[in-house]
Order: C-alpha cells, then sequence, then structure tokens
C-alpha cells in the first residue's frame, strides 16, 4: 500500500527539478521549451535516475507548464512514471495533470490517476494530495484497491509516516475474491 506514496514522491521530485530558476541535472531533459502567453511550456520533460542501491526510475510528462508571475508552481500534463518497489518488482504511476508548488512543498494530482504493479495490484484514484516535507498523502475522494486477492473501496485515504500508516476512511469495503481464501488456506494447511 505504500506504492501510492512512493509513486508521488517520485513525481514531486522530477517536478521540483524543471524550475526555472535552476540548471537541470542530470538525468533531466526536455525536448523544446518556449514561452507562450507569460507561461514557460516544456515539452516532453524526462528525469531518470536511482532510487537506493541502484534501483533505477523514469518519470516522463508530455508539457510543463509554469507560469512566468507565479515561478513556484508548474503543472504537468500526461504523466507517466515508472518506478521500483519491493525488491525486483516495478510499478507505473499514471495521471492526467499534477501541480506542484515548490514553495509549499506540495503536489496535487487533481485529475484521475492510477498506479498499476506488475504483479496485477491497481489503485484508482480520483485527487491526491502530498505534502512533500511531512510525506503525507491524502485523499477525499473516492479511492479503490484491486489484487487478484482483493478489492478495496474507500471514500477517503491518507498515507503517512512514508507509507507506514495507511488510513482508509468514509465507508471502506473489502471484497475478499474467492480464490484467495483456498489460497490462504491452502497455504496454512502447507504450513502446518
Amino acid at each position: 500500500m505504500a506504492i501510492p506514496a512512493t509513486a508521488l514522491l517520485v513525481v514531486a521530485a522530477f517536478v521540483g527539478t524543471t524550475m526555472l530558476s535552476r540548471a537541470l541535472p542530470e538525468g533531466a531533459s526536455v525536448e523544446s521549451v518556449a514561452i507562450s502567453a507569460g507561461k514557460l511550456v516544456m515539452n516532453n520533460p524526462v528525469m531518470t535516475g536511482q532510487i537506493g542501491e541502484g534501483r533505477g526510475y523514469s518519470v516522463r510528462a508530455l508539457r510543463a507548464v509554469q507560469d512566468l508571475a507565479a515561478r513556484s508552481v508548474i503543472r504537468l500534463e500526461d504523466i507517466v512514471a515508472d518506478f521500483p518497489f519491493d525488491g525486483s518488482d516495478m510499478a507505473v504511476l499514471s495521471a492526467i495533470s499534477g501541480i506542484y508548488n515548490q514553495d509549499e512543498q506540495f503536489l496535487a494530482l487533481d485529475q484521475p490517476f492510477t498506479v498499476t504493479t506488475e504483479d496485477g495490484m491497481r489503485a484508482e484514484f480520483n485527487t491526491a494530495h502530498i505534502d512533500i516535507e511531512t510525506g503525507i498523502l491524502t485523499s477525499d475522494q473516492e479511492v479503490i484497491i484491486d489484487t487478484d486477492k482483493a478489492k478495496l473501496v474507500a471514500k477517503s485515504m491518507a498515507v503517512e509516516d512514508r507509507g507506514a500508516i495507511i488510513t482508509f476512511g468514509g465507508g471502506v469495503q473489502m471484497t475478499i475474491k474467492p480464490g484467495a481464501v483456498k489460497s490462504a488456506a491452502d497455504a496454512q494447511g502447507s504450513d502446518s
């Protein structure tokens, strides 16, 4: 369940490096940059890097738009982030858009987005807000997490301590899939 928080932190790290006032760091690039209607428009920004011990990630967006009158705020469009989690597995975050505010240290994903993993987990969010300094992710709209063993639907979710504490609220519903019960029983029988 720490996967959504990790994904948002990776996206936030990417957005922070695209600020106009900074040089592009190693591993970051943009296809082209233009100024249009008082905004800096960066086409196809990409950032790659390492998380921990040589585990690579990449974050791509179709565009990053920064209003020159509000330089601490950048809007990303069509975001795709590939990042490692839980050993050698990979996850993918796909978001329509996000707003990063460097001064206030938050990232808001303001339209529906998903996080999927290689093992088949899919998390669907309508919106989410992450406080980058504290590592707290909150979503006050419906969240759906679906795996091969269960499906969880909640009207809100909070992730604290960088994924160590996850709280679901507002009429939480969990459906355990029939195969999961049999698998758990088989595993328990083989442990005896």
